[in-house]
C-alpha cells in the first residue's frame, strides 16, 4: 500500500516507507532520537536495514540520532560479532552515507554515521544521522509554515559545541580540540555564557525587561548544562597539563598563568591569616601547593609538537607546483614553450584550491598565530620538497594523495569549490584534492 509522505497527499511524494516491517520499518518511523539493538545481525541484514531504512531521506524538521548497538562488554558480547561495527559501516557506506567523527544532531550532518564505544554503558555503538527533508517537510504547510521559512543558518562550532548533547560534546571535543590552546579557549567561552546567563537570570528576578538578544539566549542552552560541559572541560584540562601534554607556547603561557594564580593564592592565605580566619588561611595554603605541584610537573615537561594540517600533504604538493611555475618564469623571462604556458595559466587555480584547503584545515577555535604556525610547518616542507630532484615519471601530479585521518576539520556542510576535470598528463587539477 502506498501512503503520502507528508500529510498534503502529493502523489510525486508517495512512497513505501510507511509500511514496512521489521527493524527497517521501526527505524524509518523514529520521530525523535531512539537506540535499536543490531544482536545477531550479518552482513546479509545489515545490507537490508541499511537500504530499507536509509535510502530514502526522513520526512522530518529536525535532525534525530539513531543509534545501534553493534557490540559490548562480556555480558553480551556474544550477542555481536568481531566485525558488526565494521559491516554496518561498510552497508551505510554501500549506500552513500559517510563517516565523520564530527556528526551531531543537526541538519548538515544528514547522510553521516560514526562509532562510538560508550565506556559507561560498556556498548559500542554506531550512531546514523539521516539525510532529512528539512523544516519545509511534513506539515509545515497545515500547521503554520510561517514559524518554518527562516532558513536554519549554518552553526559555528562555539554553535554546536553549546548546544549538543553531553555525549556529543565529549566526542566533538575529543576529535575537535585536540590542543591545551584550543580547549583553554572553549573554557574561556562556557565562562563567558555562564556570566552572561546569570546576569539575564538576574534581571528576571528583578522583573527587567529583557532584550531580544538576551531572550533568544535564555531560551537556547541552560546555564546548569553549560556549567557541566565547563567542569568537564576544566577537568580535561588539568589533565593534560598533568601529562605534559603542551606545546612550546602552551607551556611557557601555562607557566605564566600559573605563576599568577600563585601568587595571587599567598596574597590571599596572608591576608586569612592577618584576619585571623583559619579555615579561609588553610584552603589558600593547599589551592598554592596544588599550584606548585603542577607548575613543578609543567616545568619539567617535555613540549610536544603542533598536530599537522588536515590537508597538509595536499596544500604541499601544490605549493611545489607554485614553485616550479615561479622557477619557469625566473628562468625563461617571457620566453616559454606551449606547455610551459599551460603550467603558467594554472597558477589562479592552483592558488584559489591552496585557499579553499587552508580554510578546510583550520582548527575549531584554534587561534590565528597558531594556525599560521602550523602552516608555515608545511609551506617549509613544501619549499625542502621542491629542492629534492624530481623522482622519474614527471614530478607531482594529481596534486591531491591520501588524506590524514586528522580529526581537524571544519564545521560539517562548508561550502566545497567545484572540482577541475580529470585528465591524463594535464596539470590542470588543483582541486582534485577536494574531493
Amino acid at each position: 500500500v502506498l501512503l503520502p509522505l507528508s500529510r498534503s497527499g502529493a502523489s510525486s511524494a508517495l512512497v513505501y516507507w510507511p509500511t514496512m516491517s521489521g527493524m527497517a520499518g521501526k527505524v524509518r518511523r523514529a520521530t525523535e532520537s531512539e537506540e535499536f539493538d543490531l544482536a545477531n545481525y550479518d552482513q546479509a541484514r545489515c545490507d537490508e536495514l541499511a537500504k530499507g531504512a536509509f535510502s530514502e531521506a526522513f520526512p522530518l524538521a529536525n535532525m534525530v540520532r539513531l543509534s545501534f548497538v553493534v557490540g559490548g562488554g562480556k555480558l553480551v558480547r556474544q550477542k555481536y560479532t568481531d566485525d558488526l561495527p565494521k559491516i554496518f559501516m561498510g552497508s551505510l557506506t554501500a549506500i552513500g552515507y559517510q563517516e565523520d567523527s564530527a556528526a551531531a544532531v543537526e541538519l548538515g550532518s544528514g547522510g553521516k554515521f560514526k562509532y562510538q564505544h560508550d565506556t559507561g554503558k560498556n556498548l559500542k555503538f554506531v550512531h546514523v544521522f539521516p539525510h532529512c527533508t528539512g523544516p519545509s517537510a511534513g506539515a509545515a504547510g497545515e500547521e503554520g509554515a510561517g514559524e518554518d521559512e527562516e532558513e536554519e543558518a549554518a552553526q559555528t562550532p562555539e554553535e554546536i559545541l553549546m548546544r549538543c548533547d553531553a555525549d556529543d560534546f565529549k566526542e566533538l571535543v575529543a576529535d575537535q580540540l585536540p590542543t591545551y590552546g584550543q580547549k583553554k579557549r572553549l573554557l574561556e567561552l562556557l565562562k563567558a555564557r555562564i556570566a552572561k546567563l546569570e546576569e539575564i537570570e538576574g534581571k528576571m528576578t528583578s522583573l527587567q525587561q529583557l532584550s531580544a538578544e538576551e531572550q533568544a539566549l535564555f531560551d537556547d542552552v541552560g546555564v546548569e548544562e553549560i556549567k557541566e560541559k565547563a567542569k568537564a572541560v576544566s577537568s580535561e584540562l588539568q589533565a593534560m597539563a598533568d601529562e605534559g601534554r603542551l606545546t612550546g607556547g602552551e607551556k611557557s603561557a601555562l607557566l605564566e598563568q600559573l605563576e599568577g594564580r600563585l601568587e595571587l593564592a599567598l596574597s590571599e592565605q596572608k591576608k586569612a591569616e592577618a584576619e585571623g580566619k583559619q579555615k579561609r588561611a588553610q584552603q589558600m595554603g593547599q589551592q598554592a601547593e596544588t599550584i606548585r605541584k603542577t607548575m613543578s610537573t609543567v616545568k619539567d615537561c617535555s613540549p610536544i609538537g603542533l598536530p599537522p594540517l588536515r590537508h597538509g600533504n595536499e596544500i604541499a604538493k601544490l605549493h611545489v607546483k607554485l614553485v616550479e611555475i615561479g622557477k619557469i618564469e625566473k628562468e625563461k623571462k617571457g620566453n616559454y614553450s606551449m606547455a610551459e604556458l599551460t603550467r603558467i595559466g594554472e597558477r589562479p587555480e592552483i592558488e584559489e584550491a591552496i585557499g579553499v584547503l587552508k580554510e578546510r584545515s583550520r582548527g575549531w577555535l584554534e587561534a590565528d598565530e597558531v594556525f599560521q604556525e602550523r602552516l608555515q610547518a608545511c609551506i617549509q616542507k613544501a619549499r625542502a620538497a621542491a629542492k629534492k630532484p624530481a623522482a622519474s615519471g614527471g614530478g607531482y601530479g594529481g596534486g591531491g594523495g591520501s588524506r590524514p585521518t586528522s580529526s581537524w576539520s571544519t564545521v560539517a556542510g562548508s561550502g566545497r569549490a567545484p572540482k577541475a576535470k580529470a585528465g591524463g598528463a594535464s596539470t590542470r587539477n588543483a582541486f582534485s584534492a577536494l574531493g
